[in-house]
């Protein structure tokens, strides 16, 4: 009966149409949220006080002009400043309401101090976790590798790299050559005979050998 009362009161003192959303925007102060100022609406309606209209999902009411008498221009010019005051009220409160949410919502986000202290530990565990590390290749445990064992490897791995390639193209020229007019996929026959078509047809050799490229950083 309250919202009844409250949401009547607006219609009758402005006398013109709303969507539920505006009521309810209009009557937060009071209040009155969206749900309660649908069913004062719709109450309101079914006791013929008000009249609703659907226009696709969107539904308006207004007040029913029935025994109304017709409003002098003054009380016109009235009804039209409160409705500006109303108004107001309403945008003042909808900020209102908006800037709360925004504090809840960074309250949410924030962590509780239980959930501080479980961060905390296992924070703390981690840099233990590290220090111990960092312990061990300081005290010997770790085998440093030198610049020179580094380019030995990487002239190592490209020497490697090199053959593969002499070998892959090696065996594509005799393949061509052999394989003219054998009907089937390639990738079959290769299966069928054993060979490892990756390495020998497949990968991708500048590819492979840039991978092994040495950083700039170590080379000389």
């Amino acid at each position: 009966m309250a919202a009844e009362g409250l949401v009547l009161g607006l219609l009758e003192s402005t006398n013109r149409p709303y969507n539920v959303q505006l009521v309810s925007d209009m009557l937060a102060t009071k209040g009155v949220k969206k749900a309660a100022a649908e069913k004062a609406l719709e109450a309101l309606a079914e006791k013929g006080k008000v009249v609703r209209k659907e226009f696709g999902k969107t539904k308006i009411f207004w007040l029913s002009q029935e025994g109304l008498a017709a409003l002098t221009p003054e009380e016109a010019a009235a009804r039209q400043e409160r409705l500006k005051a109303v108004q107001e009220e309403a945008k003042v409160a909808a900020e209102a309401v908006a800037a709360l949410r925004k504090e809840l919502a960074a309250a949410n986000s924030t962590m509780t101090i239980e959930q501080l202290h479980a961060r905390m530990e296992e924070l703390s565990a981690a840099k233990a976790g590290n220090a111990k590390k960092l312990a061990e290749l300081k005290g010997g445990g770790a085998r440093l590798i030198s610049t020179d064992d580094v380019q030995s490897a990487e002239k190592a791995c490209l020497a490697m790299v090199d053959a593969w390639g002499r070998h892959r193209r090696q065996f594509r020229a005799v393949w061509d050559a052999v394989s003219d007019g054998l009907e089937g996929k390639e990738e079959n026959l290769f299966e069928e005979i054993g060979i490892d078509s990756d390495k020998m047809v497949g990968a991708d050799f500048e590819g492979a050998k840039a991978l092994v490229q040495p950083p700039k950083k170590l080379r000389r």
